[in-house]
């Protein structure tokens, strides 16, 4: 349950930048256990984008998710630091996700994950282009991506093209347990049609 004192950062951050946060409200726990659930078991990073107060994180720890396998991504320096104190044994970047290669840097090893809390539907559609082209560099062929979204029938992956073509098997689900009501996808990354190309 989110303390007072997140509730109201939660909200003073909604009223700055609304397009960014995309919610009035953190996550329920309910929401945040569902996208838990589908992160693929195995080796490899998990990567947070927008985790905000922390739900979504706690979650994952929950889920088993050992905390040097998370990384996350916040663009709000208040969140940021709040999240450093929450879970210091957690690889916290303050940065955009915008700039997310370049945040993280070189990993060895795959990324399991990438697990979203970012408003992609409502954000400007500069800002998803460049999101989506993060996102796709990034991940590799399995690596799967969960997104939220208050949008509760469309199930199409919420990138730009042709970034959304790289994604496919929404695994979706509706939480109706949360205020508003929330769908969780899960899509995975395919593999280029040119990698079957015989020499």
């Amino acid at each position: 349950m989110p303390t007072h004192h997140s509730l109201f950062d939660f909200a003073r951050e909604f009223i700055k930048n609304p397009r960014h946060t995309g919610a009035i409200c953190p996550s329920s726990g309910f929401l945040a256990r569902q996208m838990a659930a589908f992160v693929p078991p195995g080796a490899g990073k998990v990567i947070e984008l927008g985790p905000g107060s922390g739900p979504m994180t706690l979650a994952l720890l929950n889920q088993g998710i050992d905390p040097r396998d998370l990384i996350l991504i916040e663009r709000t320096q208040s969140f940021a630091d709040h999240l450093k104190q929450r879970f210091p044994q957690i690889r916290v970047i303050h940065g955009d996700a915008g700039a997310l290669s370049a945040l993280i840097g070189p990993l060895n090893e795959p990324i399991r994950a990438i697990v979203s809390s970012l408003p992609l539907r409502s954000m400007p559609k500069a800002t998803v282009q460049k999101i989506s082209q993060e996102i796709n560099q990034l991940a590799q062929p399995g690596t799967r991506f969960i997104q939220f979204t208050y949008h509760l029938y469309d199930k199409n992956p919420p990138f730009t093209e042709p970034y959304a073509q790289a994604f496919t098997g929404n695994k979706g689900c509706i939480v109706w347990r949360n205020f508003p009501p929330a769908r969780v996808d899960a899509f995975d990354k395919i593999a280029p049609p040119h990698h079957a190309h015989h020499a």
